[in-house]
């Protein structure tokens, strides 16, 4: 007798064809809130709210990159910050464009484990802003967004 290892994909695609349906329906909004018809984006900007009461400032979800030693992944490098962007304008521009500024600001990160960082050492915070700051500046081709990091952490193996 022959058992087949692979995972059964018809019931697995049945399934989210039917959580999408079900989240489409003018009714899934509600179900998927808990009924109250409320939305989650209230709870996610009360999250973010807790850091600061400024209208300007702008939280960033966790940036994240590899940190390598001996050609091997020895841990993350973890970044939790923000922009600070008085100018309304340009506030609007940040949110257009946080896809690139995320892009960049992995990049950046990459770059700075993979160059100026030595595994075992500590993460030298300044460099750090200055690297996110640079792509922030690059990336939006004004200044005017601030970073402001609020943690810097190595998450070892």
């Amino acid at each position: 007798m022959r058992y087949s290892t692979r995972f059964p994909r018809r019931p697995a695609l049945i399934f989210a064809v039917a959580a999408l349906c079900l989240s489409l329906a003018p009714g899934g909004v509600a179900l998927a809130s808990g009924g109250g018809g409320g939305s989650a984006a209230p709870a996610e900007e009360s999250r973010h709210r807790g850091l600061t009461t400024s209208d300007s400032y702008l939280p960033l979800p966790p940036l994240m990159a590899t940190v390598q030693a001996n050609y091997r992944a020895r841990g993350n490098l973890q970044i939790e910050a923000g922009l600070e962007v008085e100018d309304s304008r340009l506030r609007r521009r940040v949110e257009q464009s946080m896809p690139r500024l995320r892009n960049a600001y992995v990049t950046a990160l990459s770059t700075y484990t993979g160059v100026n960082y030595r595994y075992g050492g500590v993460p030298d915070a300044d460099r750090i802003a200055q690297l996110l700051q640079d792509a922030t500046d690059t990336t939006l081709g004004t200044e005017g967004a601030r970073v402001l990091i609020g943690m810097v952490i190595i998450n070892s193996d």
